[in-house]
């Protein structure tokens, strides 16, 4: 299905939940993490009626845009779900469609928006990196707590969560700290799911997490 070109923003709720960034030493994981930029896009897919509630919720959509993201409705009814800052655009778009399969309890749910960063093509697959979020506290908060001569670590998971850490003496402990941080942003993800979602979500290893950067003592 080909989108329409990016009206501009639009952001809304959430189903489960980072970039680089060159401190001392880039790993090569980090490497293969893209970085995108702060701007945002949004697509719509033309033909699709809204109903009055399903236009509110647009609106609050497009009022905290953040991506990547993606809202499914189902016509005809007030029915639909959107999920933001996640990692994976791929993964956004399946997580609002399942979203909305089971608020709608199997009702026909349509793609109707996307949100991506400015300058992607909204038709793109396997687009991934960081979500909006968690790149600007890579890039921002999570070096500016590093301490000097110790050792930090950032991880994320395959959603939208992410945990960093800083101050350990070991590499080792900067790690195993920012994995267990990211660990706990997944268990929050995840625990106001239903059975079904939360399923879906640990069949697919969202709630998983990785190391993508490490901060070393210069």
């Amino acid at each position: 299905m080909e989108i329409t070109q990016p009206i501009r923003d639009y952001s809304l709720k959430s189903f489960l939940l980072a970039t680089i960034i060159a401190i001392t030493s880039v790993s090569a994981l980090q490497a293969e993490t893209r970085q995108f930029g702060n701007a945002v896009s949004m697509a719509t897919v033309p033909g699709i009626k809204l109903s009055r509630i399903q236009r509110s919720s647009l609106k609050q959509y497009r009022s905290k845009k953040s991506y990547f993201g993606a809202f499914y409705v189902v016509q005809g009814t007030d029915l639909g779900f959107w999920t933001r800052n996640f990692h994976d655009f791929d993964i956004a778009k399946s997580a609002a469609k399942k979203g909305c399969e089971i608020v709608s309890k199997g009702g026909k749910c349509e793609l109707y928006a996307l949100v991506y960063p400015k300058g992607l093509d909204p038709n793109a697959k396997d687009a991934r990196g960081t979500s909006q979020i968690a790149a600007k506290t890579l890039n921002r908060r999570y070096p500016k707590e590093q301490k000097t001569g110790k050792y930090g670590a950032f991880a994320l998971n395959k959603a939208f969560g992410f945990g960093y850490s800083f101050g350990w003496d070991t590499e080792a402990e900067a790690k195993a700290a920012a994995l267990e941080y990211c660990k706990v942003d997944s268990s929050k993800a995840l625990a106001p799911l239903g059975i079904e979602a939360r399923k879906w979500a640990r069949q697919r290893g969202l709630e998983k997490c990785q190391i993508i950067d490490t901060h070393t003592p210069e």
